[in-house]
């Protein structure tokens, strides 16, 4: 029988259709599990030892990697990090549980204004002429879909906002501090170390947030349009659907360069939140489309400046070495065919190192 052989760039293709997918079906979930059972920490912290217990299972299950025995190398960089994952995934839960999904991704698409801001402020980094000038339809976009959005609170924008500004904080510490790091472990033993110790240390957060009144009410709770059994099956494909999305964002990372997975990036956030209006039948004013086509053209904005910025640096620093290992046994260079066969030499970006993708 001939063997079927399948371009690169279908592979490429798909892969990013499954992230984009992914990516929408757990923030429509967990939309959906936040509207008739409205525990955003809950959902954050179950989501986390979800993911912890996937990476654990499948890597012993397809003999894919070992989870390594903890130790200082490997719990003190993640700790940081996790603590910012937990502030970065719990505001945007809370802000999830009070605006629609495309408006929180919406006022997440602000990043680059706050990442230009604070590395300006911080370390007096210089952007080309081009980046500034894409930050104003960016902003621009993000006011329009917010004022004409009428259903949207304020504390739901600023809860959206402080997660964005979370999150870019955590990049600039992954990529100032803890790059430094010579420690490297395969995506897994990242993925399933970082969820652990998140889920661990938001114990408290959870127990004092929500917890204590789930576990010991003396009112039952009650569920909106739900059956109990509908909304374990909810709460379980929401962590399966994000570990399949951070696993697929590896993925395309590993198979295309820095410039290509940032404009992959883009079109996911287009699509999750298209998918996220026709998913909960939003209505959309005219404003409101004229403030996302703005919020999406200055993000292409951004990322050509970006681009061209990037292309007059190396590729690679030598003095950093490999950045996001793949396993153990993946060191004859092969080429990659699988969405667990990362090859290291192929990763030209360091923001999937120490965090994972939104």
């Amino acid at each position: 029988m001939a063997r079927i052989e399948i371009s690169s760039s279908i592979i490429f293709c798909l892969y990013c259709l499954l992230w984009y997918s992914t990516s929408s079906i757990t923030n429509n979930i967990g939309k959906t599990i936040l509207t008739h059972f409205s525990y955003p920490v809950t959902l954050t912290f179950v989501q986390f030892g979800l993911v912890a217990v996937l990476a654990f299972v499948i890597g012993h299950v397809f003999g894919l990697t070992t989870i390594q025995a903890p130790t200082r190398d490997i719990l003190l960089p993640t700790l940081p990090i996790s603590l910012f994952a937990i502030g970065g995934h719990v505001f945007s839960s809370v802000a999830l549980s009070q605006v629609p999904v495309s408006f929180v991704h919406t006022v997440k698409a602000l990043a680059p204004l706050f990442t230009v801001m604070l590395h300006k402020f911080i370390y007096n980094t210089e952007y080309p002429s081009g980046v500034y000038v894409s930050l104003l339809p960016l902003t621009l976009g993000v006011m329009l879909a917010f004022t004409f959005q009428m259903t949207v609170s304020f504390t739901g924008f600023a809860y959206a906002l402080i997660s964005c500004i979370i999150f870019v904080v955590q990049n600039m510490f992954s990529k100032r501090v803890l790059s430094k790091d010579r420690k490297k472990l395969d995506k897994l033993n990242i993925l399933f170390y970082s969820s652990l110790c998140s889920f661990t240390l938001m114990l408290p957060l959870w127990f004092y947030s929500e917890g204590f009144h789930l576990l010991f009410s003396e009112h039952s709770i009650t569920l909106s349009s739900i059956s109990t059994s509908q909304l374990l099956l909810d709460y379980f494909l929401n962590g399966l659907s994000h570990f399949a999305q951070i696993m697929s964002s590896f993925t395309v990372l590993s198979l295309t360069t820095t410039v290509t997975y940032s404009i992959a990036s883009l079109f996911k956030r287009v699509f999750v939140i298209v998918t996220a209006i026709i998913w909960f039948r939003q209505s959309v004013s005219f404003m409101q489309v004229v403030g996302f086509a703005l919020t999406f053209y200055g993000l292409y904005l951004y990322d050509q400046s970006k681009t061209r910025k990037n292309l007059e640096a190396p590729l690679t620093d030598p003095k950093r070495g490999e950045i996001l290992p793949t396993f153990a046994n993946d060191k004859d260079g092969s080429k990659v065919t699988t969405w667990w066969q990362i090859q290291p030499q192929d990763l030209k970006s360091h923001r999937q190192y120490h965090s994972k993708p939104e």
